[in-house]
């Protein structure tokens, strides 16, 4: 069975997924969240300035790939051999 991922995880995620416009649909199927759920992530994304909301898309904002680029480091550190 495979563990839960960790809601840094799912951030890590979406924001590495968005890295070019993507709609909300492709978004929730490619990270695997349920409505509810990716709807709560995606806005509290766009609220802290990690994603923007363009038209129908999202995208990850140069602070969001700051995110993801700390997030690779931190996983490359404790995880590689």
């Amino acid at each position: 069975m495979k563990p839960r991922r960790s809601p840094y995880e799912i951030i890590w995620e979406i924001l590495s997924y968005c890295t070019q416009p993507r709609k909300v649909t492709y978004v929730l199927l490619a990270c695997n969240l349920s409505a509810k759920r990716g709807r709560k992530y995606l806005d509290m994304l766009t609220e802290k300035g990690l994603l923007e909301k363009r038209s129908e898309s999202y995208v990850t904002t140069e602070k969001g790939m700051e995110y993801v680029k700390l997030f690779n480091e931190l996983y490359r550190r404790l995880f590689s051999e």
